[in-house]
C-alpha cells in the first residue's frame, strides 16, 4: 500500500505530473503572501496558519524531486503532511475563537491546550502512516521520564492548573477591570503562565496564574461600581447647605449614574474642616480617573460660586471683650426686637420691655427631619420660625403620627407650654434647613418681675386665643377644656413664674 502523501490527500495524484505541481506551487505561493499580508496590520486570524500551510506545500514539492521511497523523500513526505495539518488545525482554532462569545479578546489556554493534543495526534498518526514508527509504547514506557518533568516543572504546572480552574471558575473575564494587591488594569486574557493586564498608563502586567488563585481579587465589572472621594470643607458652613451644592456637581457629571443615587455624607470633624465622602456609581470603571477628574474640578468652581472656601489648617485664639454679656450689636438686636413683635402677645409690649427679652434670646439653626420639639416634653422655649419649614404632628389615637399642618416664616411655637408648664401637645418637626430665635422661660420671669403689668397684657392676649380655640372645638362637636379660662391661665402663670 502506498503511503499517504499531501498529493494523494487533495486529490492530485490523479492529474498530470505538471498540473499537480502548478497547483501546490500556487497554493503554497498564495498562503504564503497571505500570511506576509496579515503580518502587517491587524488581525483577527494569525499568519501562522497561513505560514505553516505553505510550508506543508514546499515539503511536499521538494519530496517529488528526490529518489521515491528513500529515507529523505519519506521524511519530507512526513513534514509535509504534518505542516499542513499543523496550518489546518490552527486556523480552524482561530476561526472558532473567533466564534465565541468574546471573540478576539477571548482567554486562549483552551484554545491552545486543545492545539497541543490536536498536533500530538497528528504527528502520530502521521508517522505510523509514513514511517511505520509507532509511539504508543514509548508513551507507556516513560512514567519514570513523566515524574521528573513534572516534579521540573511544577511551578510551571500549577500556573497551568490554576489558569485553567480560573476559566472554569470565571471570576473575570477579559474586558473587566480588576485590582490584584497595588495593581489596578484591565484583564486581556488568561495565558498558560499569567494572566494579563492593561493599567491606564498602557504598563502590561503579567501575573502568574498561580498568585493570582492565591490572593484577594476585586472585580470591578459590577453593574455599576462605586467610587469614594472625601473633602474637607469650613465648619462655619451648615452641612446640608454644603451637600446640596456637592449633590448638584455629582449629579451634572458625566459618567455618574442617576440610579443608584449618588451620596453626600458627613463622615468627621477634623480640626479645621467638615470631611464630605462624595460617593458615585459607574457603568465602567475604566473611567473612574475622568470621572474624578471631572468632579473635583466642578467642585471647585461649585464652592466659588457658593462663596464656601476650601480651609487650611488654622488655629483660633479666643481675646477677651469689653463687649458685655448678651450684648448685641444695634442692627442684630432690632432686628430681633422686630421678630418678637410678630408674636401676638408681644406685640403690645414696648420696645423696652422688648429689649429686656434679648439677653435670654438664641439663634439656633436645624437640618432636615430634625426634632424641634417632643410631644410630651417639658415646655421650657419657645420658637419663632426666621427661616425654613417645619411640620406639626402629634399621635394618633390609633397608633401612628397624625399630620396637624406646616409652619412657614413668620410663625411661631411653644408658647403655651412655656406659659403654663403643661408638657408639649404635638412634635415640632424640621421638614428643611431650619433657623429660629429660641426664647427661654428665664426671659419672661425677668420681665415679669420687673414689669408685672406685662403678665396682664400676655395673658389677655393669651386669654383670647384659648377663647378662640375652644369655640372652634365647640362648633367642630368637640369637647373644650373649661380650665383654660382667663383665671386658670393667669393663677398658673403666676405659680410658674413664682410671682
Amino acid at each position: 500500500m502506498t503511503p499517504p502523501s499531501l498529493k494523494t490527500l487533495l486529490g492530485l495524484a490523479t492529474l498530470p505530473a505538471y498540473m499537480s505541481v502548478a497547483i501546490e506551487v500556487g497554493a503554497m505561493v498564495g498562503a504564503a503572501l497571505v500570511g506576509f499580508a496579515l503580518r502587517r496590520r491587524e488581525r483577527l486570524v494569525g499568519p501562522a496558519s497561513f505560514v505553516l500551510i505553505a510550508l506543508g506545500f514546499a515539503a511536499d514539492l521538494t519530496m517529488r524531486v528526490m529518489p521515491a521511497h528513500s529515507e529523505l523523500s519519506v521524511s519530507f513526505e512526513a513534514a509535509g503532511l504534518v505542516l499542513f495539518f499543523f496550518g489546518v488545525i490552527r486556523l480552524s482554532l482561530d476561526l472558532l475563537h473567533l466564534l465565541m462569545p468574546h471573540g478576539a479578546n477571548a482567554s486562549n489556554i483552551f484554545r491552545d491546550l486543545l492545539m497541543l493534543v490536536l498536533y500530538a495526534v497528528t504527528v502520530m498518526l502521521v508517522l505510523r502512516a509514513t514511517t511505520k514508527v509507532d509511539l504508543t509504547s514509548l508513551l507507556a514506557t516513560s512514567a519514570v521520564l513523566s515524574v521528573i518533568v513534572g516534579l521540573g516543572l511544577q511551578e510551571t504546572l500549577g500556573n497551568i492548573f490554576s489558569g485553567l480552574s480560573m476559566q472554569l471558575q470565571k471570576p473575570f473575564e477579559p474586558g473587566d477591570w480588576v485590582r490584584y494587591g497595588g495593581h489596578l488594569g484591565q484583564v486581556v486574557g488568561i495565558g498558560w503562565r499569567a494572566t494579563r493586564l492593561l493599567t491606564h498608563t498602557k504598563e502590561r502586567l503579567e501575573i502568574p496564574n498561580l498568585l493570582l488563585s492565591k490572593e484577594v481579587l476585586i472585580n470591578y465589572a459590577a453593574g455599576a461600581v462605586a467610587e469614594d472621594l472625601l473633602i474637607g470643607l469650613p465648619t462655619n458652613q451648615p452641612p446640608h447647605q454644603v451637600k446640596e451644592v456637592l449633590m448638584a456637581v455629582l449629579s451634572g457629571t458625566p459618567g455618574v449614574l442617576d440610579k443608584p443615587q449618588p451620596q453626600v455624607q458627613v463622615v468627621d470633624y477634623g480640626e479645621s474642616a467638615i470631611s464630605y465622602r462624595l460617593r458615585f456609581w459607574m457603568a465602567d470603571y475604566g473611567i473612574h480617573e475622568e470621572a474624578r477628574d471631572s468632579i473635583l474640578s466642578n467642585v471647585w468652581y461649585a464652592l466659588k460660586r457658593n462663596k464656601i472656601e476650601i480651609p487650611f489648617p488654622t488655629r483660633t485664639l479666643l481675646r477677651a471683650t469689653s463687649q458685655p454679656d448678651g450684648q448685641r450689636p444695634q442692627a442684630e438686636a432690632q432686628r430681633l426686637i422686630e421678630e418678637l413683635r410678630q408674636v401676638d402677645f408681644l406685640r403690645g409690649l414696648s420696645d423696652e420691655d422688648l429689649a429686656a427679652l434679648l439677653p435670654n434670646c438664641r439663634i439656633h439653626q436645624f437640618g432636615p427631619d430634625e426634632v424641634l420639639m417632643h410631644e410630651g416634653g417639658p415646655g421650657d422655649c419657645l420658637h419663632i420660625l426666621r427661616r425654613g419649614q417645619v411640620e406639626i404632628s402629634a399621635r394618633a389615637p390609633g397608633g401612628g403620627r397624625l399630620h396637624l399642618g406646616n409652619l412657614t416664616p413668620p410663625a411661631f411655637f411653644g408658647e403655651i407650654a412655656l406659659m403654663t408648664g403643661e408638657p408639649r401637645t404635638a412634635s415640632v418637626i424640621a421638614r428643611s434647613e431650619v433657623e429660629v430665635v429660641e426664647l427661654n422661660r428665664q426671659a419672661f420671669t425677668d420681665l415679669f418681675r420687673s414689669r408685672p403689668a406685662a403678665l396682664e397684657q400676655i395673658s389677655a392676649v393669651m386669654d383670647q386665643r384659648l377663647s378662640e380655640t375652644r369655640e372652634r372645638l365647640r362648633t367642630a362637636g368637640e369637647p373644650g377644656d373649661r380650665r383654660r379660662d382667663r383665671g386658670w391661665l393667669v393663677s398658673k402663670m403666676r405659680e410658674l413664674f413664682d410671682l
